[in-house]
């Protein structure tokens, strides 16, 4: 079962690689999030070295977890309409999770590879700057806690989406999704909002709680049972959370890929 995983994990990393619609969306949005980063005030007004490196996490989270989703919101539409190597994966002895597990890695790790280069860079040039170490390792528990969990999320959200929708419906319906789920405050919403919330995937609850970053981007102007205060627990909370609502948006994503095959075959 393993090196069936590790097999699809290849195969679905290289042909993200191969795809100039991944480089496209992804590496403007990170070339982007790294020019905000070192000229917003929003993220250089910060005295704190480490709560600059937890503000660029915000912007990654933002512009970049949203272009790996865009990216890789076709992906399970491909294995639709396509014949060959997804059959033959479907095939091996790996159970349906683990495959499951390899379609929805592989493509992230390629996609969010160059993101996480360069804000890396940018949390090395910052301790390099103030000389000390907490800004590098702020950016390694963003990277882990938040960045990584929001792309994930995203990546099984749009490949949802695209086999519900054609791919172009999905990708703008994911960008409104997004920012409902990470930037509209409740003072600013209309409708009843993720943002600040546990569930949103923006993670400003481990960005808060462990990334040095801002205490504004937890909680959101907003109280209630879903924007507890910070702590160690409600960060945990918030990881939990996103990630399981990637492994269902995965888990329904694949089955209904599943079921268009079947119907088409």
């Amino acid at each position: 079962m393993m090196a069936a995983l590790l097999w699809t994990l290849r195969y679905e990393a290289l042909m993200a690689a191969r795809r100039k619609v991944v480089w496209g969306a992804v590496l403007p949005l990170a070339l982007l999030s790294l020019l905000l980063a070192v000229s917003s005030p929003a993220v250089t007004g910060h005295a704190d070295p480490a709560a600059r490196t937890g503000a660029a996490a915000v912007l990654v989270n933002t512009l970049c977890a949203l272009g790996v989703g865009l990216a890789l919101a076709d992906r399970l539409r491909r294995g639709v309409e396509t014949r060959g190597m997804p059959e033959l994966l479907t095939a091996t002895p790996a159970a349906p999770l683990a495959r499951t597990a390899g379609t929805l890695a592989g493509p992230l790790l390629t996609a969010l590879t160059p993101v996480a280069a360069l804000y890396l860079l940018y949390a090395v040039l910052v301790t390099a700057t103030e000389g000390s170490p907490a800004p590098l390792g702020s950016a390694a528990v963003a990277l882990l806690t938040a960045v990584l969990p929001a792309a994930a999320l995203a990546t099984a959200l749009g490949g949802l989406l695209g086999v519900l929708m054609p791919v172009a419906a999905a990708r703008a319906v994911l960008v409104v999704v997004w920012l409902w789920a990470c930037h509209f405050p409740p003072a600013f919403s209309p409708v009843p909002t993720a943002t600040g919330t546990v569930l949103s995937p923006l993670g400003g609850y481990p960005l808060v709680a462990w990334a040095g970053a801002p205490q504004v981007w937890a909680a959101r102007q907003g109280t209630g049972a879903l924007r507890p205060a910070v702590t160690d627990t409600t960060a945990l909370l918030n990881l939990a959370l996103v990630l399981a609502t990637a492994l269902a948006c995965s888990a329904l994503g694949h089955l209904v890929a599943r079921i268009r095959r079947h119907g088409a075959s």
